[in-house]
Order: C-alpha cells, then sequence, then structure tokens
C-alpha cells in the first residue's frame, strides 16, 4: 500500500514553524512521508541576485524545517525551493508529488499579509485535505476536537477523518450542528384553500406561538440526530464523544462552540447540504478560517480514503 504523501510549504514565520510540527506529528503517526518546501517568490522579486539570495534563506528555512520534523520522528523524503508564484508552485507541487493533505500557517510573516492570501488561494484550489495551522500542537496532542456537522456525505467524511484523529491522539470530540431557527417564517398567505373562519385569499396571518415554538423544537430535535450519528460512530471506535448544538447563525455559534469547550482542532467538510457548504464559500468561511484560535482541518469527501485510515 502506497504510504500518504503530506507537504508543508516554509517561510520562515513562527506559523509556518508552528505548520511543520503539525505535519511532522501526523506524518509519524499515519506512517505518512513529507515533503517540505520553500517558494523564492518571483511575483515580487525580479533581479536573478535577489532570487538567488532568496533561495539560499529558503534552504535555511528548509534545514530548519527538516531538523524540526524529524526530532519528531517524521519521514522527510525531500526538501526543495521552488521559483515562482506562491500558489501555484505549491498547488504543483501538491499535485507533483499526490499530497493527501497541505500544511500551512494560516499566517505568515508579521510584516507582510502575503502568506495569509496564499493559505486562502491553497485552500480554494488545493485538491487534497488542507490544514491551516494556529500556534502550536500541545505537547500531549490535540485534547479537544470539534466537528462540525450538516448530516451531508461530506461532513460525514470529515467526521471520520476527525474522529480517526481524536483516536489516535486520544482526544475527546465535540460533534456540534449549527440550526438557525431565526429563519422560521412566522407568517403565512391565506391560500384558496384556506379561505374561512374570517380568512380572506391574500391575506397575511400571523402563526400562533404554539406552532412556531413546534415547528423552533422540531428543528432541533433534527439537528441533534444529525450530531448524534457522529456520536455512535465515535463511540464504536472508542473516542469519547458529546453532542453540542447551538441556535443561530453558523460562523459565530461555531467560534463560540471553540472558546467554550477549548478547542484545540476544527475538522470539517468542505461541502455539504446547507451549513458546510456555505462555510468555505464568502464571509461566513473568513469569519471561520480567519478568527479560529485553534488550527483547521479542511477535509475534501473524494480524498478521505488518501489521508488517514477510516476503517479503524
Amino acid at each position: 500500500m502506497a504510504r500518504f504523501q503530506y507537504l508543508v510549504p516554509v517561510d520562515g514565520s513562527v506559523q509556518s514553524d508552528a505548520a511543520v510540527v503539525h505535519a511532522a506529528r501526523f506524518t509519524e503517526i499515519y506512517g505518512a512521508e513529507l515533503t517540505i518546501v520553500n517558494v523564492a517568490d518571483s511575483s515580487m522579486y525580479k533581479d536573478p541576485d535577489v532570487i538567488e539570495r532568496m533561495k539560499a534563506t529558503g534552504d535555511l528555512y528548509l534545514n530548519r524545517a527538516r531538523e524540526t520534523a524529524e526530532e519528531y520522528g517524521a519521514d522527510v523524503k525531500s526538501t526543495k525551493v521552488l521559483v515562482g508564484y506562491p500558489f501555484d508552485e505549491i498547488i504543483n507541487e501538491a499535485t507533483e508529488i499526490d499530497a493527501s493533505v497541505i500544511f500551512m500557517g494560516a499566517t505568515g510573516l508579521s510584516h507582510s499579509g502575503h502568506i495569509g492570501a496564499v493559505a486562502s488561494r491553497v485552500l480554494r484550489g488545493a485538491e487534497c485535505h488542507v490544514m491551516l495551522v494556529r500556534g502550536d500542537i500541545p505537547e500531549t496532542g490535540y485534547k479537544n476536537i470539534l466537528i462540525p456537522t450538516d448530516g451531508s456525505k461530506d461532513a460525514e467524511y470529515a467526521a471520520q477523518s476527525g474522529l480517526s484523529i481524536a483516536k489516535r491522539f486520544h482526544a475527546k470530540v465535540a460533534a456540534c450542528n449549527i440550526v438557525d431557527t431565526s429563519h422560521i417564517i412566522e407568517t403565512r398567505v391565506v391560500t384558496a384553500a384556506g379561505v374561512g373562519a374570517g380568512r380572506h385569499y391574500g391575506d397575511i396571518i400571523k402563526l400562533p406561538e404554539s406552532a412556531i415554538k413546534k415547528m423552533r423544537q422540531r428543528m432541533l430535535d433534527d439537528s441533534a440526530k444529525i450530531a448524534e450519528r457522529v456520536k455512535e460512530i465515535a463511540e464504536s471506535k472508542g473516542v469519547d464523544a458529546k453532542i453540542v448544538m447551538r441556535d443561530g447563525k453558523p460562523a459565530p455559534e461555531i467560534l463560540k462552540i471553540v472558546r467554550d469547550e477549548e478547542i484545540d482542532l476544527v475538522v470539517i467538510g468542505y461541502t455539504g447540504k446547507k451549513t458546510i457548504s456555505k462555510l468555505l464559500i464568502g464571509s461566513i468561511s473568513e469569519k471561520v478560517v480567519a478568527t479560529a484560535p485553534c488550527s483547521v482541518i479542511i477535509v475534501r469527501g473524494s480524498r478521505i480514503e488518501r489521508v488517514i485510515p477510516v476503517h479503524e
């Protein structure tokens, strides 16, 4: 069986160094091979002498990253300095080595937001899973993992991935489903079938509070059932899991859960039916990925079998 291939781009930043540690731990635990790259950004600098100096600096970053990775027991397959546009080179290298996961710092050098833009583009353009790293991995590994779910197939893939990680790190899992009951429409338009008893065709009537309450409770019950499925899978794998339900807007509620449950890793599907499908498109994704205080793994269902074993 072919070994999983992991890729980590480095730029000398603190978050980049942290990404190496996360990648090394995953590499060691899953028996994968790690490729480390640095990109000399020729989109910013054209002078050959400048490029050569950037390549020399890149070699220093790579040597440091290799030493760190090997300290954690990772099998470093190769290190290389690439020249070109960072996004293109990272994506091309991921394709070249058939990477299962790209590990990247969510932000880069403190004096430049450029690496953040690159990370955002990689997240959207990569065909493999992407881990956006914030901060060092806890010395004892991840302790609390959050798995948002909406019951879709892609969310289930993410759950399988997150539960495998939890099992390997002996972490606890919080399975959450966010339901926004503010979408309940509290008024109805009288149709032809509803005419009578003082109601006229086209009238707008307000539903009784009892009916609204029942609809809200039904939505919450359905939400609990969706999260319960993840909990059941977790228990079958020997993973300690609980259900967390919230009523509200998806991104803010997920961020609240991260804080309230002291989450140190979020594992989420790239597409889904409702919440998850919107999470990586537009302002919701920007808020979650940009402001979550912990690392986030974005799982693409089509590649689930190539990131980690799911049948354990």
